[in-house]
Formats: C-alpha cells, sequence, structure tokens
C-alpha cells in the first residue's frame, strides 16, 4: 500500500503539467520584464505571458470540465484606462447554469506600452472567431454576465478550441493610449506610430487548444 501510494504521489496529470507550465512561462516572463528593458524585450515578454495564460485557459478547462474564456479588457470601457487591451484574464462556466461565469484568476497585465490588437488579429484569422462579453472581473462566485465589455477566445470542456476556430489569431502590438479621435474624454489605445510599427508578435490558437508563437512581423497582416 505504502509503495502504490508513492507512486501516486510522484506522478503528475496531464492538467497538472499544463497549469504548471503556464504558471512558470508567466513567471519567468516576469522576472524577464524586471530585468530588461525596451519595447522589444516587452513585446516578447508578452508573448510569453500571453501563451502561459492561453495554456492555463485550456488547463482550467479539461481541470473544471467546462468551458472556459480567455478575455482581454477593452478599449471601449471608460472606467479604467490602465487595463484597455493589456488586462488579461481567465473565466469558467458554471457546470449548473450556463448563464454563470466565475474568475481563474485575479488577472493579468502585460508590461506597460504593449496591447491586444483585435483589428490585426481579425484581419489575421476569422471575424467570427473573436467574440465580446460584458461581466464584472474577477468574479469570486458565480455571477450573470453584465458589466464591462472584454474580448474572448474560447475553450470546450476538453481543452479544444471552440468549434469554429481555424487558426484563430491573438496579435500583441506596441501602442500608446491618446485621447478618442471623435473629441471625448475617452481615451484609446493608438498604434499608428511609425517608430513602432514593426513591433507585433502573435500567436496562433490551434483547434486542438494548442498554441503556436509568431515573432516574424512580415507574416503578420495590416
Amino acid at each position: 500500500m505504502i509503495r502504490k501510494r508513492e507512486q501516486h504521489l510522484a506522478g503528475f496529470t496531464l492538467v497538472e503539467l499544463l497549469v504548471v507550465i503556464g504558471i512558470i512561462l508567466i513567471a519567468s516572463s516576469v522576472i524577464l520584464i524586471n530585468t530588461t528593458g525596451g519595447s522589444g524585450s516587452s513585446l516578447s515578454a508578452s508573448q510569453r505571458i500571453v501563451s502561459g495564460i492561453a495554456q492555463g485557459a485550456r488547463g482550467q478547462a479539461i481541470l473544471k470540465g467546462a468551458t472556459t474564456r480567455l478575455i482581454i479588457y477593452s478599449d471601449n470601457n471608460d472606467t479604467d484606462d490602465d487595463k484597455k487591451l493589456r488586462f488579461f484574464g481567465i473565466v469558467y462556466q458554471d457546470e449548473n447554469d450556463s448563464s454563470l461565469w466565475s474568475a481563474a484568476t485575479q488577472g493579468t497585465y502585460l508590461p506597460e506600452g504593449i496591447y491586444f490588437d483585435p483589428d490585426m488579429s481579425l484581419n489575421n484569422g476569422f471575424p467570427k472567431l473573436i467574440s465580446r462579453m460584458n461581466l464584472e472581473y474577477p468574479r469570486l462566485t458565480p455571477q450573470p454576465l453584465g458589466g464591462e465589455e472584454y474580448y474572448f477566445y474560447e475553450f470546450e470542456s476538453n481543452g479544444t478550441a471552440a468549434f469554429d476556430w481555424q487558426n484563430a489569431w491573438l496579435v500583441l502590438r506596441a501602442g500608446a493610449l491618446k485621447p478618442s479621435p471623435n473629441g471625448s474624454n475617452n481615451l484609446k489605445v493608438n498604434f499608428e506610430d511609425e517608430q513602432l510599427e514593426g513591433l507585433k508578435s502573435a500567436l496562433i490558437l490551434r483547434r486542438s487548444g494548442t498554441t503556436t508563437k509568431v515573432n516574424d512581423p512580415e507574416l503578420i497582416k495590416n
């Protein structure tokens, strides 16, 4: 009995490995941010952070046996400019009530100056692959939808990407918060600076739930 128990403790399930890998990726990226400088380093670290979050979302889907979403704070919100397009999180659907969602993490910020670009993500993939939801995040208890807007990428309960996903892209770029062109006080993320134009990278989220990194900016459509 003792030998069997030791063998069980020594092993790791696939879900445990996925979660551990995701945590290691995020932790190593935070260390890199704190020890190196420049937009290029921040972009590389951001790509690793988002890859870790995507793996964490997939692992959470398998662990909970529930639909899980990687969420990104939209720049259409006017309550927290610091979060716009650089605050990521994970939520999962309640197993007993599909209208309820809970937070799996407290959320993670990308390094300053690096943002998710929804338009370029759509240009490289399929428009129906990136959706939006409104919620209050993070949620400590299951709650119905409603609140601020988030973009999301979805994983099914078996860890695969949502049914229609065929090479969905998640593009990260260097940018800056600037006043909205419509004259309102709402700040929007601007990607038009020519000096930052080449600072972009991406992740391809595949049907299997795995991710592929794209580091060559020439492969990412404008």
